[in-house]
């Protein structure tokens, strides 16, 4: 009985104690607040037009809300601040280099959304790297909370020449026979996915996973889909414009 006693005694005192407690609640009425969606260690990419021949690449930085979802739009204020980080290795970003807007809307309904900031191929990157650094800041519908910069790093020099390169059947490599190539790969999604996905599943869409040893070469490994989808394309490219003296050869399918 004296057990019993105890026991309904605590039960009690846990009772009192939970009617008692003020549990942390979200207050609704604050204002909310946004953070990019990186730590210290991914805040900062580097890119490469290199074998993409296209003149605008538009990459997306992540930025999350910390609060409440709203029915409707609000805006976030960003900063560009290029010199920050810029050195005798990269040099603040020039205008002419990228488009990144002073507002961003932050989509109604919506807890995260993605910032566009599109980098611009411009002649001078072939001969120096840029790094572009920019900032949240605080805004008449969001605060800053958390994570703010972010720095991305991009020039168009010249890329190395892949492990992979067959320089036997498509001549010595430049940036351009590397364009070729990968424009004619890159449409392979389109017409053959399969191949394609097994592909980049294994070296990836830039063909640059290792290792690349001449066994795991993937022009090797699959010597039809090459053929067919790129190498025969990228002879048919060389034949119709002799002028460029590109020394493609007109590969052997199977």
């Amino acid at each position: 009985m004296k057990r019993l006693m105890i026991f309904l005694g605590v039960i009690a005192s846990l009772l009192i104690a939970c009617e008692n407690e003020d549990y942390p609640v979200y207050n609704v009425s604050q204002k909310d607040g946004v953070f990019l969606a990186y730590d210290e260690s991914t805040d900062s990419v580097f890119y490469n037009f290199g074998f993409d021949s296209k003149t605008e690449y538009v990459y997306g930085v992540t930025i999350k809300l910390l609060g409440m979802p709203r029915d409707y739009d609000r805006t976030v204020k960003l900063k560009v601040n290029s010199g920050k980080y810029a050195s005798e290795e990269f040099i603040a970003a020039k205008e002419a280099y990228y488009d990144l807007p002073a507002e961003f809307t932050f989509p109604a309904d919506s807890v995260q959304a993605t910032i566009p900031v599109k980098l611009i191929r411009d002649a001078e990157l072939e001969n120096t790297r840029a790094i572009l650094t920019f900032e949240l800041e605080d805004s008449d519908d969001l605060l800053v909370r958390g994570h703010s910069e972010f720095t991305i790093t991009f020039d168009d020099k010249e890329p190395a020449e892949p492990q992979w390169w067959a320089s036997y059947k498509w001549g010595a490599f430049s940036k351009f026979k590397g364009q070729l190539f990968f424009k004619y790969f890159w449409e392979m999604e389109q017409e053959n996915k399969y191949l394609f996905d097994k592909i980049v599943a294994r070296w990836g869409r830039n063909l640059d996973i290792p290792p690349l040893i001449y066994q795991n070469n993937p022009t090797i490994v699959y010597p039809y889909a090459f053929g067919m989808y790129v190498e025969m394309k990228m002879w048919e490219y060389s034949e119709a414009h002799p002028e460029l003296e590109l020394n493609i050869s007109k590969p052997t399918i199977y």
